[in-house]
Formats: C-alpha cells, structure tokens, sequence
C-alpha cells in the first residue's frame, strides 16, 4: 500500500481563511451586502473559537445556491481563486509537498471546502486529488442541499478512509497538515499528524500529545 500527504487548506495551504475571502469578494461584485459580510465573519469568528455550528451553518448557505447555476460558480470561483486566494498560499506547504512527492508519497487536499476552490487551488499547485464538501446539482443547478456525510470533523475522517480504499493508501502511516481542532478526529486516525499554525484548542492538544507544531508567518505580498 501507499502513502499520502494529506493537506487541510483553509489556514494550512492557505494563511487565510477562504471563508472571509469569498465574502469581500462577493461584496465586490455586488452579489451580496454589508449586514451579510458582518453575518458571514460572525460565523468565522465562532469557528475560529471553535463554537460553531458548522453543520447549520453549513446547511442554511447551501439552501441560499438553490436553482443557481453550477457552471457559474465553477467561473467565479476560478476567477475568484485567481484574483483573490492565490497570493495566500503558503509556500512552506509546497515545498512540504514536492518532499513528499519525491518520497513517492500520494498528495492529495482534505478540506471542509467545496470542490469550487479545492480544484483551482489543487490545479494551481499540483496535488493528486481531493476531498472536500460537494453541492448536490440536478441538471446543471444547486438543488440547496449538501452532499452527505459532510467532509468535516469525524465525517471527514470517513471521507478519508473512503479515498485511501480507493486509491490502496495505508491511512495509519500517512501524514495529514491542519491548523484546526476540528481536524482532531483525523489528526488522531493518520500515523504522522503534523501542526501548522495552530488555533488555541488545537495547539494545546498537540503540546498535550506531542504532535509536531509549526509556526509560519503570512506569504510575502506580490
């Protein structure tokens, strides 16, 4: 069996969280207002603390896409990636991959994202799959409902073991990169969990188990 490299994105790959992002950029086009970008950083606050309902969150944003078009989001979320997202990749995080590669390791994104930013994130850099949220689409359009079980906490564990199966990986030797506590269950099933820029539950978990911490500073602007 192989070996993977699994990488969280928002706050791992990425120094900032792509939930923010989205919002100011949505803003910018127009698409939403100012009391919804103080709503949606309210929720990322509560996440940052670790006191958010991720699933009825998670749940009422997915209802709002219901009858969009999913070949629509596909276009913003690239042009969105490019405009907006690509600076914040952390460069620590490639050259952790491109290790890993050359030690014959499957890289691959799991993330609480959707597949709108794992795929031109994980195009842009070169990964070998992901794992991450989906929207439900009937003909072309969001039918508002997120596809089950939600890649997240311990369903992300299950989204994990599923990819391994599938791709002949031994999850037990594999690594797996996040700065969240909601990532403890995974942390927890992978053999090599690794630290980066840990929020404070999590750090204080790893210092308890001894899991390797790494501390990076923001990617240089361009």
């Amino acid at each position: 069996m192989s070996i993977a490299a699994f990488f969280d994105v928002d706050g791992t790959v990425l120094a900032k969280n792509s939930g923010p992002l989205y919002l100011k950029f949505l803003l910018e086009e127009g698409r939403i207002g100012k009391v919804d970008l103080l709503r949606g950083m309210w929720w990322f606050a509560l996440y940052k603390l670790n006191r958010l309902d991720w699933e009825r969150v998670s749940e009422k944003w997915a209802s709002s896409t219901a009858g969009e078009s999913e070949a629509d989001t596909i276009e913003e979320c690239r042009r969105w990636y490019a405009e907006k997202v690509k600076r914040h990749v952390r460069p620590e995080m490639i050259e952790r991959m491109e290790e890993h590669r050359k030690d014959g390791h499957h890289v691959a994104l799991l993330t609480a994202a959707t597949i709108y930013l794992a795929r031109p994130l994980g195009e842009d850099i070169g990964v070998d799959g992901y794992i991450c949220n989906r929207l439900e689409v009937e003909d072309g359009k969001f039918t508002g409902k997120l596809v089950r079980p939600a890649c997240y906490g311990d369903g992300k564990v299950l989204h994990a073991e599923k990819y391994a199966e599938e791709k002949g990986i031994d999850i037990s030797k594999s690594f797996f990169y996040t700065d969240s506590a909601s990532d403890i269950p995974v942390l927890e099933r992978v053999g090599n969990p690794i630290i980066v820029n840990p929020d404070p539950v999590l750090r204080l978990e790893a210092r308890r188990k001894g899991w390797p911490i790494n501390d990076y500073q923001p990617p240089v602007a361009k």
